[in-house]
C-alpha cells in the first residue's frame, strides 16, 4: 500500500518521466551525444561547437537552439540557421556538424555533393543520405532510431571519431 502510494506521487510530481520521447527528441539526444565523440580539428580557437540547420524553428533545430545551455567537453554549443544556396565549403568555416532533415536532402544534397567539405560532420536521416556522400545518418527502422555511418566519407574527413561511437553504429555500406 505504502508503495502505490509513493509511486502514484512520483507519477504525480514528475509526470515527464512517463512520456514517450519523440522522433526528433531522441535525434536530438543522438546528435549531441554523437558531438562527445568527435574530435574537431582545431580551427579559430572556436568558443563552441556549431550545430548547423536549415531549420531551428522546428523539429530538432529547435530542440538544441531551446538548450543552448548544454557544453560538450565544457565547451558551449552553438545552433545556427543556414541557408539553402550556402554551399557546404562555405559552411565549414562556422559549422562543426550541419543537420540535414529527410525532408530537405533532395533539395540540398545537389547543391553540395561536389563541395564536401574534409572538415564538418554531415548527418542526415536516411541510407540515401549515406550514398549520395553524407557522413552519419540517424536511420528511424520501426520504432527504433539506428546510427549509421558512411565509412568511407567518415575516413576522408579531417576530423577524428573514438572508437566508442564506431562500436555501437552500423556502417552502409557494409
Amino acid at each position: 500500500m505504502r508503495l502505490t502510494g509513493l509511486l502514484l506521487a512520483l507519477m504525480m510530481l514528475f509526470p515527464t518521466l512517463l512520456q514517450a520521447k519523440s522522433p526528433e527528441q531522441v535525434k536530438s539526444a543522438f546528435l549531441f551525444q554523437i558531438a562527445k565523440f568527435v574530435e574537431f580539428p582545431k580551427a579559430n580557437n572556436k568558443q563552441a561547437v556549431t550545430f548547423c540547420f536549415y531549420d531551428v524553428e522546428h523539429g530538432i533545430g529547435e530542440l538544441l537552439k531551446d538548450n543552448s545551455n548544454l557544453k560538450i567537453n565544457d565547451i558551449p554549443i552553438e545552433t545556427v540557421l543556414i541557408n539553402k544556396k550556402q554551399q557546404i565549403s562555405e559552411l565549414s568555416r562556422f559549422c562543426d556538424i550541419t543537420y540535414i532533415d529527410e525532408t530537405m536532402e533532395d533539395d540540398i544534397i545537389p547543391l553540395w555533393i561536389d563541395t564536401i567539405s574534409l572538415s564538418t560532420l554531415t548527418v542526415g536521416e536516411s541510407i540515401s543520405f549515406l550514398e549520395k556522400g553524407g557522413i552519419v545518418s540517424l536511420v528511424q527502422e520501426g520504432n527504433k532510431i539506428r546510427l549509421y555511418i558512411n565509412k568511407q566519407q567518415l575516413l576522408r574527413s579531417s576530423f577524428k571519431v573514438q572508437s566508442r561511437l564506431l562500436a555501437v553504429s552500423k556502417f552502409h555500406p557494409n
